[in-house]
């Protein structure tokens, strides 16, 4: 059966252009006549499934008396070719077989990344769960507090629920001092520090939202404090999963600036994946606070501790 450009593009969920720039390049194998591309369902199942085709090219080859063709679609039996496509393919198929939707770019370096968080969270309905160090861009002066801000004023249909590092920890502190230096191990310099300031911000607005989510109908917002160190950014609705590795790396010829977060690719997951639905388990394992080592506090906890009202 033969498909067409538009099937292919629905088939590997890419954009029609890119199909054609694929075709042009073979990373697609087809035949064409004249202007018009032929594009078996072989061919593309060849591409979800790599293994399977390479494995086909591998029995051939082995098969007693039968002489393998000089050439495949994919080119001369292996070329560097032949070998960048089964790279390709492979790195395709297995992200497709983990929920793996796109690749996108560093947070703190990429536009179109927080581009597509907002994105996806203007359309969410229904939870949406936030899990982060202290999530500025949420509860800070950055670009979803607008979402968030947004979502309360037209009382949309939607309970968020944030879990974030209790910012008066040990936690709080080593990512000050990863961040800043040294010097603000000492609790006085912490206190006075830049980590510590944009924290009691964020109380206020996290203050300011429950407030006004009080005298909604339909929009609704928690959040709970921990003794914890996440492994991982993530911002989860109903439709999409955004996740990024936290680490304490940092390009070797940056003098200064962030470490822990925004440096690294983030991966966006279908939600109905089941690796979305082991970071689901994840966070309400954590919100739960059912480990006795990961102490969990309220709003009313952390605001005491940092003079905020609320």
């Amino acid at each position: 059966m033969n498909l067409r450009v538009r099937d292919v593009a629905a088939l590997l969920n890419i954009s029609e252009k890119t199909v054609y720039k694929w075709l042009g390049s073979g990373l697609i194998p087809a035949a064409r006549i004249g202007k018009t591309w032929i594009i078996t369902e072989e061919s593309i199942q060849s591409i979800l499934a790599p293994r399977h085709f390479y494995s086909a090219i591998s029995s051939q080859a082995m098969t007693p008396g039968v002489t393998p063709e000089p050439e495949t679609a994919l080119g001369p039996a292996g070329s560097s070719d032949a070998n960048a496509l089964n790279r390709f393919t492979g790195i395709i198929s297995g992200a497709i077989n983990q929920g793996v939707e796109g690749i996108l770019g560093p947070r703190g370096s990429d536009p179109a990344t927080a581009e597509a968080i907002a994105a996806s969270l203007d359309y969410a309905r229904g939870e949406v769960l936030l899990q982060g160090i202290g999530l500025r861009e949420f509860f800070g002066d950055l670009g979803h507090a607008r979402v968030l801000r947004q979502m309360a004023s037209e009382d949309r249909a939607v309970q968020v629920r944030a879990i974030l590092v209790n910012p008066v920890s040990e936690f709080a502190r080593a990512r000050a001092v990863a961040e800043d230096g040294a010097q603000f191990a000492d609790e006085g310099r912490f206190k006075g520090g830049p980590l510590y300031n944009d924290s009691w911000r964020s109380l206020n607005v996290i203050a300011a939202m429950k407030k006004e989510a009080e005298s909604r109908s339909h929009f609704g917002i928690d959040v709970r404090f921990v003794d914890h160190w996440p492994s991982v950014y993530l911002v989860m609705t109903a439709e999409s999963c955004f996740l990024e590795t936290y680490h304490f790396g940092k390009p070797a010829s940056a003098l200064d600036g962030s470490s822990i977060d925004g440096l690294v690719p983030m991966l966006r997951l279908a939600s109905g994946s089941s690796y979305a639905e082991i970071l689901r388990q994840h966070f309400n394992y954590i919100w739960s606070g059912k480990n006795p080592y990961i102490k969990t506090h309220s709003l009313t906890d952390i605001a005491e501790a940092m003079q905020v009202t609320v």
